[in-house]
């Protein structure tokens, strides 16, 4: 892993990808992960002034704002992330089937996700977020 890409979450190191970093750093990561979740695969259209808008009711002020700075008077394809995604609801501690779910993808999926086979990054929990009494799955 580079020292470039790193960044402490809960004992883990994850960033979010390029096309999704300028939304983390104007409205916060848990923001991020709760817009992604609810409209990642959507195309929206985002107005050129989102203030007191229709689509600032519906997506909140800060996305709005964020959104219609970034490519505002434009579609924009709301990526589905589900790698960072994966990684972050690994560092809350949800189970491998929650994530699953979740991201409506197989299981399997998750566990080439956190072995780092789709990105080459290795995902590891804190000793303390796992279950002592099982073996460990990555390492």
């Amino acid at each position: 892993m580079q020292n470039a890409e790193i960044r402490e979450i809960s004992g883990m190191d994850v960033v979010p990808p390029p096309q999704i970093k300028w939304l983390v750093d104007a409205i916060g990561e848990e923001a991020a992960l709760g817009f992604l979740d609810s409209n990642g695969g959507r195309r929206i259209w985002v107005p050129t002034k989102a203030r007191g808008s229709k689509f600032a009711r519906l997506y909140g002020e800060d996305i709005a704002a964020a959104l219609s700075a970034h490519c505002g008077g434009n579609h924009y394809d709301v990526p589905l992330c589900r790698e960072w995604r994966t990684m972050l609801f690994y560092c809350q501690g949800m189970s491998i089937s929650d994530i699953a779910f979740r991201l409506g993808c197989s299981r399997s999926a998750v566990i080439r996700i956190l072995g780092g086979r789709t990105r080459k990054i290795i995902c590891r929990r804190e000793q303390s977020m796992s279950d002592n009494r099982q073996m460990a799955l990555f390492g």
